[in-house]
C-alpha cells in the first residue's frame, strides 16, 4: 500500500512578494506570522481618507490580508470571507498587500483575483488560530477595523491561476 505524505513548506513572517511568486498551485504551506484582519468598514474608511487626502493613513506593504469575524474568546478568527471585501482588492494591492487569505471562490471573486497574476492561500481549516491581537486602527467600528493578528503553523494551500486563467481543482476551491 502506497503512504501518502502532505509536506508543508515552512513560511514566517516577512514574507517577500519573491517568495510567493515561486509557490506552486497546491502547495501547502505552514505560515507562522502575522495577518492583517480587516472589516468591509474599515476599508471604506481608509480608501476615502485616501481619495481625500491623497495619502495612505495605514501600509499594506507585504502583509497578508484576511477578512472574518474575531473571536478572542476562542483565539481564532472565524467566518473568513473575502467576499466582503472584494470592492477592495485594488486598494489592498496598491497599498502594498502581498497576498490574501482567502476562504472559497465565487466566480466574482475569481475573475477579481485572476487579475493580479499571484498566488493567494485557501485555509486549510474553518478558522484561523491566533494571538496577541492588536487594533491598529478604527476601535470603533463594532466587529473589527484595522487588527494586527499572529498564527503559528496554520495550514495554508497555495491557489494559483494558470495560463488559461483559470483556478486548478483544489479541494474545495472549485468554481
Amino acid at each position: 500500500m502506497k503512504e501518502v505524505f502532505n509536506i508543508f513548506i515552512n513560511i514566517n513572517y516577512p514574507v517577500s512578494l519573491e517568495t510567493i511568486r515561486k509557490l506552486k498551485n497546491g502547495d501547502k504551506v505552514s505560515y507562522t506570522g502575522k495577518i492583517i484582519l480587516v472589516s468591509p468598514d474599515a476599508l471604506k474608511r481608509l480608501s476615502k481618507y485616501y481619495t481625500l487626502e491623497g495619502v495612505p493613513l495605514f501600509n499594506f506593504l507585504g502583509e497578508f490580508v484576511t477578512s472574518g469575524t474575531l473571536n478572542l474568546a476562542h483565539g481564532e478568527i472565524k467566518s473568513i470571507d473575502i467576499s466582503e471585501i472584494s470592492d477592495y482588492f485594488d486598494f489592498l494591492f496598491k497599498g502594498g498587500a502581498n497576498s490574501l487569505i482567502i476562504d472559497k471562490i465565487s466566480p466574482k471573486t475569481h475573475n477579481q483575483l485572476k487579475n493580479y497574476k499571484r498566488p493567494f492561500f485557501k485555509s486549510l481549516s474553518q478558522t484561523i488560530g491566533i494571538y496577541d491581537p492588536k487594533v491598529l486602527l478604527y476601535k470603533d467600528i463594532k466587529n473589527g477595523g484595522i487588527i494586527e493578528v499572529w498564527t503559528k503553523n496554520h495550514p495554508l494551500e497555495v491557489l494559483t491561476f494558470e495560463e488559461k486563467e483559470q483556478m486548478s481543482d483544489i479541494d474545495n476551491a472549485k468554481l
